[in-house]
């Protein structure tokens, strides 16, 4: 259709405060009578907001009128044939601000014309070359009369007649009671609604269109007697026109409108430096965009964003540098994608990317050391290279500034919180790129005048300050035996009756404030009942403690080595001390060994040193040669003796020794210690060990490893092998757990349980029920189940703390070890030719998506549950060719145990194109286009094997009719043996397969009379995904495994 050329200059019409006036016609004097013209419709008063007002096209026509004039309309260049239905009002809606192209054949007559529609001045603006008319012809009013009042014509305000002839008119106009509305949209959904002028409106009849081939093609059609309806599986920034007839009226309402876009994938930052940064993205999933989006947002040094920066992206590069940044600019992104069809623009979710400002924020900001008067910071950041300096404030005070990641603010009170700040700078002006804030403290000083009064029994000291929340937290113990006494007391004095004389006395007494900060402690050693002397640890300054500290001095050695010790490591009832001590010992004893007397060396203990990352220990040395007593050796002669080793890594200082060697866990780029286990500095080497809570159970998962530990949670683990099942738990956790000591059976207690020094553990055979394992089968998996009975031993009467551990291993029955059924399986989708009209070869396939998105699809075997349903499309595949009125008819579809689809054994869900299962669903109309898509929810077969799916296919000529009717009620059994397939022809496409996994259920709550806690552990074995997985939950029910099979 090519367009006719305007012969005449333009003329105007304008029509104003409702009063009609005259045109003004500006013609050239030409050998044509036609006119070309502008012609504007002004709306005189105000409508409220922009878009309060709907504008549409508008047609009507009786029943011959159309055919007998070979009728049809186009708007933008698509056909709107199969939207126009005789005897009905039509109308759609047209963009705004844009111009729109209509075109109608009627007769011989191609007529054209320009539409734009101005929003914001309530105006449309028409170009065309056959001049409009503002009345109606009486056979118009003949349609719009037979409208009810309840019925809306959407161009009932500033109505203009385009054409209008026998039985047929064309009219564009507005309405501000539009009666259709799009609630919300998505990518892959639109949920609309419509106003409900009458109650007796029994259903409505609802279609979505959607382009194809230049025409409006039917996507979906439905009824409801809902005022509302959500469309799904609809594709993403694409066009559709929503249609809407109430029962008996004599409207035709249609609705224009455009689907969300898809996010962009993949959005990195490729490359970076200090000018610039370099941006990299795809296009989304379903290809669809009309360009990108791109929002950068300038940061602040409070990681606030100072300016916003959009930029629109129209080439196809899918990248974008963002050049000529000034120094130390911290920026972070944001992309999406924007569909546009006129002035309607859609956009995506954005997807952000944190562009260069992660490479300049402060990390882990954290207070490593306390004391008394000061506090220690430390942080990372994952570049400081564009860091000048760090400024640290306290209570809002600028301390100081420093190149490192640690400062240390002295000079404060104890038992304090303190609001810090550290600030990285960037420049010679050191303009702040990032800030974080955290609130520090001290701990208290520690006590002093630790002593004891013979005569009323009774400990007293002095505390380094008065305040409500100090606390005083004392142990009292035998020398070199247990503690007997441990308590919290607010006094400065605590009464200790019942010592006994004769008998030594440790009592160790330190500060707590605010209930968690604690002191070093102040030891006071009682040697019978009327003598004692002290030792503190933490030395106060009165003359008193200074004559204390000097006899300290006399009796041990303190050594400072170049690293901080983790809080557990200071702990001396931790497990990790107690690792780390004899290591210790034995390298002092090393560096001792041409000493002049056999030297036997103890740890008093580990405390922080008043500089940064520094750890004091307490030595003393004693002569080894008098065994029976403990004879100090004089701290002069070792100071002596180490001084004259000229070893580079001691220096001695003052009387203090420090040690200069390498610190290993903190030089190394690699962490040198697994999972949950920390690295700990010893003299020249290093030391892994569990984190607290944590226990090593390598020696008995991998004996054969190296010496590293493998730390688990409360000692909790367990191993599903081929020929053994081991689980076990720590003793440390069970102690504690229970106070006292412990007692564990092993199921029945037919067999034992081994211990080690740290674990309880059990080793039983997964073919075998000798030791009382229980075995639970279903028709996929065997689960075998040992459980630990723990409770207080017998010297106790009265127990209420049992604890039962329960140990699952799930194996898959058709999956086991050593068989070949899936170790090579891979994901069918097969593809089939079918030839059609001798002519022309069509490819058919069939794929199952993840969601009714249809954005993504499997590719490979898969697991899915019960609960979960499976998403379906048939689509014909054209190869390029001109085949747009060929259509695809789904026939029959099935599901089998095998890749066969010609299996004995098969479940029937679709029958001559009609549902046979009660969970299937069509999510688009079977037989009207070139795909077909369903749904299913999950389902197993007799034998419990990997399902795949089958359907037969039939390919349809135009002319011929490829939908079907479903009036008979669909059977609801699950699982036949269906060999009567109809010999029609076609072709069958395959997808699979899928494996059922029966989900793990919770049983209702126990009613056991016994107060028991369970804690189960449940390990599946999957060989042919060589997986393990292990999961740990705390309960107190019996856990199912796996959950009722459906009745076939």
């Amino acid at each position: 259709m090519v367009p006719l050329p305007p012969e005449f200059s333009k003329s105007e019409l304008v029509s104003r405060e409702g009063a009609h006036l005259p045109l003004i016609c500006r013609c050239k004097e030409m050998n044509s009578v036609k006119y070309s013209f502008v012609f504007f419709i002004l709306v005189p008063y105000s409508f409220g907001l922009c878009f309060d007002m709907s504008f549409s096209i508008c047609w009507a026509s009786n029943e011959e009128i159309l055919e007998r004039q070979s009728g049809n309309l186009w708007l933008n260049g698509t056909s709107l044939k199969s939207i126009m239905t005789s005897g009905k009002v039509t109308s759609l809606t047209v963009s705004p601000v844009v111009e729109n192209k209509l075109v109608l054949q009627f007769g011989d007559s191609i007529l054209r014309w320009t539409l734009t529609v101005s929003p914001r001045t309530k105006t449309i603006k028409i170009t065309g070359q056959q001049r409009p008319l503002e009345y109606p012809t009486n056979t118009t009013k003949g349609f719009l009369q037979l409208l009810s009042q309840d019925e809306v014509y959407a161009c009932e305000g500033g109505t203009t007649y385009l054409h209008q002839d026998e039985g047929f008119f064309l009219a564009v106009g507005h309405t501000l009671r539009f009666p259709v509305k799009l609630e919300s949209r998505s990518p892959s959904m639109l949920l609309v609604s419509w106003r409900e002028n009458r109650s007796d409106i029994s259903t409505y009849s609802l279609a979505l269109y959607h382009i194809e081939m230049g025409t409006y093609n039917a996507f979906s059609l439905d009824t409801t007697p809902l005022n509302h309806h959500r469309f799904s599986a609809l594709e993403p920034c694409s066009h559709y026109v929503f249609c809407v007839e109430a029962s008996d009226a004599h409207t035709l309402t249609c609705l224009s409108t455009l689907t969300d876009p898809d996010i962009p994938k993949d959005f990195i930052v490729a490359s970076w430096n200090s000018s610039s940064i370099s941006l990299a993205w795809d296009c989304p999933v379903n290809l669809k965009y009309s360009l990108f989006l791109l929002t950068a947002f300038y940061l602040n040094g409070t990681d606030h964003v100072a300016e916003e920066v959009e930029l629109w992206l129209t080439d196809d590069s899918f990248t974008f540098i963002l050049s000529d940044l000034q120094p130390c600019t911290r920026v972070k992104f944001g992309l999406q994608t924007v569909c546009q069809a006129g002035l309607e623009s859609r956009y995506s979710q954005m997807v952000l990317n944190d562009g260069n400002s992660l490479n300049s924020n402060i990390e882990i900001l954290h207070q490593t050391l306390y004391g008394p008067y000061n506090y220690t910071l430390r942080w990372e950041m994952k570049n400081t290279s564009i860091v000048s300096a760090f400024r640290v404030y306290h209570e809002g005070v600028l301390q100081g500034s420093t190149h490192f990641n640690n400062y240390t603010v002295r000079g404060l009170l104890p038992c304090h919180k303190y609001q810090a700040k550290v600030e990285a700078l960037c420049g010679d002006r050191n303009e702040i790129m990032n800030a974080r804030n955290i609130m520090a403290h001290t701990g208290p000083r520690g006590i002093s005048e630790l002593r004891y009064r013979s005569n009323d029994s009774t400990a007293v000291w002095t505390p380094s300050i008065m305040q409500p929340s100090m606390a005083y937290i004392y142990e009292l113990s035998h020398k070199s035996g247990p503690i007997i006494q441990s308590s919290r007391v607010s006094k400065t004095e605590l009464p200790l009756p019942d010592l006994e004389e004769g008998k030594s006395y440790i009592l160790d007494v330190w500060e707590e404030c605010e209930g968690q900060w604690e002191s070093e402690p102040s030891h006071l050693y009682l040697e019978g009942a009327n003598s004692t002397f002290e030792i503190h640890v933490r030395a106060a300054d009165s003359a008193m403690d200074q004559d204390l500290q000097l006899n300290f001095d006399n009796m041990g050695l303190t050594l400072v080595v170049p690293w901080s010790l983790p809080e557990d490591i200071r702990d001396q009832s931790s497990e990790s001390q107690a690792k780390l001590v004899p290591i210790f010992k034995e390298e002092l004893k090393e560096l001792l060994k041409d000493f002049h007397q056999p030297a036997h060396i103890d740890l008093d203990f580990f405390e922080l040193a008043n500089e940064p990352d520094k750890t004091e220990i307490l030595l003393q040395f004693y002569d080894a040669s008098k065994s029976k007593e403990n004879v100090p050796l004089p701290v002069n002669d070792v100071m002596d003796y180490l001084n004259s080793l000229n070893n580079p890594n001691i220096s001695i200082k003052k009387g203090v020794v420090y040690w200069e060697g390498l610190a290993m866990c903190a030089s190394s780029k690699q962490p040198l210690c697994p999972l949950n286990s920390l690295c700990i500095n010893t003299l020249g080497s290093h030391l892994c060990v569990c984190k607290l809570g944590y226990y090593d159970v390598g020696a008995i998962t991998d004996p054969n490893a190296a010496s590293q530990p493998v730390c688990k949670e409360r000692g909790l683990f367990s191993q599903c092998l081929d020929k053994v099942m081991t689980g076990g738990i720590a003793k440390a956790y069970l102690t504690s757990h229970f106070k006292g000591e412990v007692e564990v059976k092993l199921n029945d207690d037919q067999c034992t349980v081994n211990e080690t020094e740290i674990l309880y553990y059990f080793r039983t055979s997964p073919k075998s029920s000798e030791c009382g394992t229980e075995k639970q089968v279903n028709k996929s998996h065997i689960i075998l189940k040992n459980s630990l009975r723990i409770s207080l031993s017998k010297e106790k009467t009265i127990t209420r703390r049992d604890l039962k551990v329960v140990w699952e291993c799930i194996y898959p029955r058709h999956y086991v070890p050593n068989t070949q059924v899936i170790t090579d399986m891979e994901w069918l989708s097969s593809v089939s030719l079918v030839e059609f009209n001798s002519s022309l070869q069509l490819g058919l396939a069939m794929t199952l998506y993840k969601n009714e998105s249809y954005a993504h699809s499997y590719r490979e075997a898969i697991g899915l549950g019960f609960e979960d349903t499976l998403f379906f499309q048939v689509a014909l595949q054209t190869n390029g060719s001109f085949a747009s009125d060929v259509l695809l008819q789904v026939d029959s579809c099935w599901a089998t145990e095998s890749t066969n689809p010609l299996d004995p054994v098969q479940a029937l869900i679709l029958e001559d194109g009609c549902s046979i299962d009660n969970t299937f669903h069509w999510l688009s109309v079977n037989g009207q286009a070139q795909r077909s898509r369903f749904s299913v929810q999950m389902f197993t077969m007799p034998k419990g094997l990997p399902i795949y799916f089958h359907c037969l296919t039939n390919i349809c000529a135009h002319d011929e009719d490829c939908t079907k009717n479903c009036s008979i009620q669909p059977r609801s059994k699950r699982s036949v043996n269906q060999t009567d397939r109809r010999g029609k022809e076609g072709a069958v496409v395959s997808a699979g397969p899928l494996i059922v996994y029966m989900r793990v259920k919770l049983a209702q709550p126990s009613s056991w009379p016994e107060h028991t806690t369970m804690i189960f552990i449940v390990a599946a074995s999957i060989s042919f995904l060589g997986i393990t997985v292990v999961s740990l939950s705390a309960i107190k029910a019996v856990m199912i495994y796996y959950e009722r099979l459906r009745l076939e």
